[in-house]
């Protein structure tokens, strides 16, 4: 299935925080979305349904690199590739604005979110230990992963 994809701006900081916060245990603020987003070097990108924001990516751009700050993906909408087609629209976009190399961090023990990254071209490049916490009785790591922009892209 396609869907339709939209730039989110700053009026969309208090979706995007309850998004997040029915995704993660230690979610953002509306606050801190509002901030990213009025943040020229920063690029979320979100897909509706039903007249709800059901995912969104937030992506940072520096110096010829970009880094994926958050993604969220409405719990009730999971595995229906919301995921995977902005993770498609954001390597084009980044490709379009001739950025290098896509980098972001994972949990551990979050397989499905692993996957993803994996398939749409992303190694492993290195681990911080015990870096997420929330939720959790014991630290995982973080898995540090990128993508180099010369990949093409899956699924």
């Amino acid at each position: 299935m396609t869907y339709p994809i939209m730039v989110l701006s700053s009026d969309d900081a208090g979706r995007m925080s309850r998004l997040h916060a029915r995704s993660f245990d230690d979610p953002w603020s509306a606050m801190s979305f509002r901030g990213l987003l009025l943040d020229p070097s920063v690029l979320t990108l979100g897909i509706e349904l039903y007249g709800d924001l059901a995912a969104f990516v937030m992506v940072q751009t520096v110096a010829g690199e970009a880094d994926i700050l958050t993604i969220a993906t409405e719990p009730d909408h999971r595995r229906k590739g919301l995921a995977a087609t902005l993770i498609r629209a954001l390597v084009n976009r980044m490709g379009e604005r001739g950025v290098s190399r896509i980098t972001l961090d994972v949990a551990e023990d979050n397989a499905p979110a692993r996957a993803l990254y994996t398939a749409h071209g992303f190694t492993e490049d290195g681990r911080r230990p015990r870096y997420y916490t929330s939720g959790r009785d014991v630290p995982v790591d973080a898995v540090l992963m990128s993508r180099n922009m010369g990949l093409p892209t899956q699924n």
